[in-house]
């Protein structure tokens, strides 16, 4: 009688998901070889921090020299056949 009651354990799977994530494997090591990483270093950039070193960097940019000689160029020619054709129409 004892076979007929007897509750059997459920069957034990050995699973062991397999994943690579190299950001962590870089990370794991960076802190090998320099250390556990301080609070220092998990600050948080602000938003607004951000934007305005963008604006900032965007400002200091000196305006390139090409864009001001082919914008020149282009208004120079444009005058040339406006004044050309304008003197061929009189």
């Amino acid at each position: 009688m004892g076979i007929v009651f007897t509750v059997r354990k459920p069957r034990q799977f050995n699973y062991k998901p397999r994943f690579y994530d190299p950001k962590k494997d870089e990370l794991e090591q960076l802190k090998a070889k320099y250390g556990p990483i301080g609070e220092s270093y998990n600050r948080k950039i602000s938003f607004r921090k951000a934007m305005e070193d963008k604006k900032e960097k965007k400002i200091s940019k000196p305006f390139p020299m090409t864009k001001i000689l082919l914008g020149a160029c282009i208004i120079v020619a444009l005058l040339y056949f406006l004044i050309s054709f304008v003197e061929k129409w009189q």
